[in-house]
């Protein structure tokens, strides 16, 4: 279980108590003054898995245990302090649901939070604790800024190695909490990149993200409980119910607010947020249409001091690796459907 523990008083170390890289303890000024905003704690109350954590309680992990462990993802792997810090705050502008919203407000890279990062940001203490320490908050949470941290697909980046670790052992069992070491044992750093120093340690996480997004992130029915999520948020917003800015709030305080309509379309899509309701790609009888987006790493190999793509080592991953992102693209229509005892 992740636990946070502070000794003493605010300025004192923060000790990590994960179950991904075990105990890990932040000194570092900057990281323990952004840890205790109010901006930083209210990833407690965002959930990873956005609506699927409230229909699948073991889908628990918070923004807030993430942020950490990317931070100690890149504490392990030799980070400077402030691209440790920029790792803390990667997600503070996220909004409730996570990446519901980007299927309220549809768009193919699922980018809202990165598109309103500033917005969510400037209000908060977060610019002032960055003035003291000598940083520009805005550079700090630009997490293109930092290698490490942030990567496009397919590379690795620490942000998608933590959640696929986090995911994988502690939510989905996926795999076990020693398979989970063994790879972090292979990755380094070169050329300021992440990569892995061995073939089949590359592999096997080529194949598992694979896996983790197929029954998970990107699987049939989670999709189809974001879009239904989705169509009831549409309707409190069109009833005025809510309004936009109410997406900066968190995960409960929405969803009960939604949950207390009296709107029968609300209730309706609600009704749907089950896990006894599946969801079927149907494009001649479809219900709603969904957007998703679809997660595939192609793993650097280090190999003779040059780091190669796993891809260009196994033709096998690439052409399955193509063929999963060929049929998982591109808009799904999907039709409901309620599976019985």
């Amino acid at each position: 279980m992740h636990r946070v523990g502070v000794q003493g008083q605010k300025m004192s170390p923060l000790i990590l108590h994960d179950p991904v890289y075990g105990d890990v303890i932040f000194t570092e000024p900057l990281f323990v003054d952004l840890y205790h905003t109010d901006a930083v704690q209210r990833l407690a109350a965002i959930y990873q898995g956005g609506i699927t954590a409230f229909i699948k309680p073991e889908r628990a992990t918070t923004r807030l245990a993430h942020c950490l462990g990317v931070a100690a993802l890149l504490r392990l792997l030799g980070a400077n302090p402030v691209e440790q810090a920029a790792g803390l705050l990667h997600d503070v502008p996220h909004t409730a649901f996570s990446h519901v919203v980007d299927f309220v407000f549809p768009n193919h890279a699922h980018t809202y939070h990165e598109e309103h990062r500033e917005v969510m940001l400037e209000h908060s203490e977060i610019p002032a604790i960055c003035a003291r320490h000598g940083l520009d908050w805005r550079y700090v949470a630009e997490a293109e800024n930092f290698a490490l941290l942030e990567q496009p697909l397919p590379w690795l980046c620490a942000d998608r190695l933590d959640y696929f670790l986090r995911d994988g052992t502690v939510d989905i069992g996926a795999f076990s909490a020693p398979a989970a070491h063994a790879l972090l044992a292979h990755l380094r750093v070169w050329d300021g990149h992440i990569v892995v120093d061995d073939l089949d340690a590359a592999r096997w996480l080529g194949e598992q993200f694979i896996h983790l997004d197929d029954v998970c992130w990107c699987s049939v029915q989670e999709v189809g409980w974001y879009a239904v999520m989705a169509q009831a948020l549409r309707a409190a917003l069109k009833d005025g119910l809510i309004v936009e800015a109410d997406f900066a709030g968190t995960d409960v305080a929405l969803f009960e607010r939604v949950r207390a309509s009296e709107d029968p379309d609300i209730q309706r899509w609600l009704a749907l947020l089950r896990p006894d309701v599946d969801f079927v790609r149907d494009p001649v009888h479809p219900d709603l249409l969904a957007l998703p987006k679809v997660r595939t790493v192609d793993p650097p190999v280090l190999v003779d001091g040059r780091a190669i793509p796993l891809s260009h080592l196994d033709t096998a991953f690439a052409q399955r690796r193509a063929a999963y992102i060929a049929g998982k693209q591109g808009e799904w229509p999907l039709r409901i459907h309620r599976i019985t005892a």
